[in-house]
């Protein structure tokens, strides 16, 4: 097989710092996690709205989003009724820990009685930090798919990487889901003040996240096919789309809230006075 078109990564997915070992895994993940956070804390000075509870919903949605992506795997690999599999770092779905943050996010703001708008600016955030914590898995060689000489495939070098062999290309889910990222932050971004009815962004970014999610799997194998040739992660997708289309509908139906442009000088400025 000809890769002389593919993307070639060669770097080791540790980083040694003296005595330190980093893993591009987590780091990338915690750099996602923050830049997600910067972006929805912006968004929401732009809607005016208080961010003093930001900190403590981020760290609800970290810790949910950790709780269902483990909950969901072991669920998908037969793994729930053996207690030895429970704990491990090996081994998230992301579909399960997408709806788990997001289900925490809803409960966390419905409960306190946060308006609803505080979500959407979450979720224009959380594209962007997707895109970023998957680049580990770019550099690991993670949730790959078969062999390809697509443009898009990934031939990881280096001889830790994950992948079978350093001499192949493969499809890289991890770097479908980093353009699937991009791609929406980019259509979101400019939407976030034309979309105003509350939870209309989020229920959009829901459902674009599962139509990505879904037609990425047609090009990986890490996911057990279950029904209609339709593996266990396409289908939670579809789940996801379904979710997300219904609330984007029924949403829609409600009538648009007052416009408020704000930006980051007029909330300065308030600030002073």
């Amino acid at each position: 097989m000809t890769i002389s078109g593919v993307i070639t990564v060669n770097i080791d997915p540790y980083i040694e710092l003296g005595p330190i070992t980093l893993a591009w895994h987590g780091l990338t993940i915690a750099i996602g996690l923050l830049i997600g956070a910067w972006v929805a804390t912006r968004v929401a000075e732009e809607y005016g709205l208080a961010t003093d509870r930001m900190s403590a919903l981020f760290a609800l949605v970290t810790i949910a989003g950790v709780l269902g992506g483990r909950l969901l795997y072991l669920a998908e690999h037969d793994g729930l009724l053996h207690p030895d599999k429970w704990l491990g770092t090996y081994g998230f779905s992301f579909n399960g820990g997408f709806a788990f943050a997001a289900l925490a996010a809803a409960i966390y703001v419905r409960r306190t009685g946060l308006p609803l708008r505080l979500l959407d600016a979450i979720a224009v955030g959380v594209p962007l930090g997707i895109a970023v914590g998957r680049i580990r898995d770019v550099i690991n060689g993670e949730h790959y798919g078969p062999p390809t000489n697509f443009v898009l495939g990934v031939r990881n070098a280096h001889p830790d990487a994950s992948v079978p062999s350093s001499d192949v290309a493969y499809h890289s889910g991890g770097l479908y889901d980093l353009l699937i990222g991009l791609v929406i932050f980019a259509l979101i971004w400019p939407m976030r003040h034309r979309l105003r009815r509350p939870a209309e962004i989020t229920w959009l970014v829901i459902a674009l996240l599962g139509t990505g999610r879904f037609i990425e799997f047609f090009a990986r194998s890490d996911s057990p096919t279950v029904l209609f040739g339709f593996s266990s992660a396409q289908w939670t997708s579809l789940a996801i789309v379904a979710v997300g289309a219904v609330g984007l509908i029924r949403t829609r139906q409600r009538p648009p809230s007052p416009q408020r442009h704000l930006n980051a000088s007029a909330l300065v400025a308030g600030r002073r006075r």
